[in-house]
This record gives structure tokens, sequence and C-alpha cells, in this order.
């Protein structure tokens, strides 16, 4: 691809990403935008046909930094340095509070929320794996065990964010294991105490 059309699809990402910082994305204009990146309002819609698209495209670097942070899971214990697979979400979303809160909340966009649960549980169904080869009796689909991980960790995320993030990070991913992983444990026949 030709390094000037990445060099700017950077500076949209990037724009996109400092702004979300400043106010809601639904305040967010494609104005702002091109002039926070430095560039054309016609160089936006060569790279993108709205600011949803390009939220997006800007979430999905950052969504990939928070899988990248979960590769050195053990498979077993699906703890990462002592921590929850979830706790990288959770640094996630307290970093990027202002637009989960303006994303997620009950006036958000409705269609992101959908594609962002998705994208969740994507994740889950792979980093999952490993315990569905270790699991004797499977008595719940695994779809609807991801499904059902990711719709929880977006309820979790929401009332982290109505209640002002009291919790840290690390306490509400350990919260958000405590509550789930002994039923998903015990749906795939796992003791969830080994």
């Amino acid at each position: 691809m030709d390094r000037r059309y990445l060099r700017t699809e950077q500076l949209l990402i990037d724009a996109m990403l400092d702004l979300i910082h400043q106010k809601p994305f639904q305040a967010i204009t494609i104005e702002d935008i091109v002039t926070c990146a430095g560039v054309a309002r016609k160089t936006f819609y060569a790279h993108h046909p709205n600011k949803d698209e390009l939220l997006w495209a800007s979430l999905m670097t950052k969504f990939e930094e928070v899988v990248e942070a979960t590769s050195d899971v053990d498979p077993y214990t699906l703890l990462m340095d002592n921590k929850p697979l979830s706790y990288p979400v959770f640094m996630h979303v307290s970093e990027y509070q202002l637009f989960y809160t303006s994303i997620l909340a009950e006036q958000g966009n409705e269609t992101l929320s959908w594609k962002i649960g998705d994208y969740m549980a994507q994740q889950s169904f792979l980093k999952h794996e490993p315990l569905r080869e270790l699991a004797p009796r499977m008595t719940v689909p695994p779809e609807l065990i991801a499904s059902t991980l990711s719709g929880a960790l977006l309820g979790a995320i929401r009332c982290w964010l109505q209640t002002g993030l009291r919790e840290t990070p690390e306490q509400m991913a350990y919260r958000f294991s405590q509550l789930l992983a002994p039923g998903i444990l015990q749906s795939m026949g796992l003791d969830h105490n080994s």
C-alpha cells in the first residue's frame, strides 16, 4: 500500500483517538477530525465514508493492542501475571473512559456497541480454545459461552463507568472473573477450583 496513504490514515486515526479523549464521540465533527489531522475534508472521505468507520478503524488499532496484551495468557488458568484475562480490557476502558461513557451510555451508539460486543465474543472464543480442548464434556455451545462472556463484560463495563470507575481495573477484572468463571467452567465440565 502507498506510504502516503498509510501516513494519512495514521494521522486520521491519531486525530480520532485524540478527540475521543477530549469530548464525547457524538460531539466530534468531520471538521474537528480533519483540523486535528491536518488534512483536507476530501482526504478524509477518500479514506472513510463517515466518522463511525474511522472510529472503528481507530478502535481496531487499540483492540489489537489489548489482544496482544493477552498473548501471554496461561492457557490453563487464563491468568497473565496473576491477573485475569479481562484485566487489559478494563485497563483500556479506563484509558478511554470518556469515549466508552459516550458510546455505551443509554443514549450511546447502539450499532457500535453491538460491533464491540461481537468483536469481544470473537476474541473470547479464540482465547478460550485451550480450555475447550481440556473440557471433558461441554454442556453449553462454545459460541454461547463466548457471547455470554462478551455481553456480561459489556454490562460490567457499563456499570463500572456509571459508578465513576470506583474500582481499579485489576479489582474489576477479579470481580468479573469471580462472577463468571465458576459457571463457565462448570458448563465445560471443568472444576473451577482446579
